[in-house]
């Protein structure tokens, strides 16, 4: 089964519009990053939350932090933002194509000349899509966070669900290997 990560460039994508980012996995993991604070959700253990700050609630009660703890799972949080506004900045690109598209459209039409409408635009779309599939580089950033936080506190070890197979899947294409 492939995994929902597949799904990472069109979330992303439309962050634009809404700007909370959520990382799936194909064992119903997710991050999601909204209104400042990060959800934790994990099959068998209570929600969990990191805000921006770094503090890490479980089940609606704080976790106490060492300094070090604290600076994973800030790290964390941001790793997780960068990648929110990455998403935002691609989704604001494909708006901006989308308005591009119709214009090109317009023209073709009132000038007879609708064979290049879709070179143009098509060319422009293909820049997009691989800014999108380079977000998925940024989950290994993600990744090596989440490793070292779980590494050094416990309670967020059933919260850390990314995987190399889900980085390796990201972007990927259904009909792809």
């Amino acid at each position: 089964m492939k995994r929902a990560l597949l799904m990472i460039p069109l979330v992303l994508a439309l962050a634009a519009c809404k700007p909370d980012t959520t990382v799936n996995t194909d064992t119903g993991k997710i991050a999601r990053l909204g209104n400042g604070v990060l959800t934790l959700q994990s099959d068998g253990v209570p929600k969990a939350t990191i805000s921006a700050n770094g503090d890490l609630t479980i089940d609606g009660k704080a976790v106490s932090l060492d300094a070090q703890q604290r600076a994973l799972t800030t790290a964390y949080y941001k790793e997780l933002d960068g990648i929110t506004q990455a998403g935002i900045a691609i989704g604001k690109q494909g708006a901006q194509l989308a308005g591009k598209a119709v214009g090109e459209a317009m023209r073709g039409v009132l000038s007879g000349d609708t064979d290049q409408i879709g070179n143009k635009v098509e060319a422009e779309a293909k820049q997009i899509e691989a800014k999108a599939k380079q977000i998925c580089t940024h989950l290994s950033g993600l990744r090596k966070a989440q490793d070292a936080l779980a590494a050094q506190l416990p309670e967020f070890r059933p919260y850390a669900n990314i995987d190399q197979q889900d980085i390796d899947d990201c972007g990927k294409d259904e009909d792809e290997g």
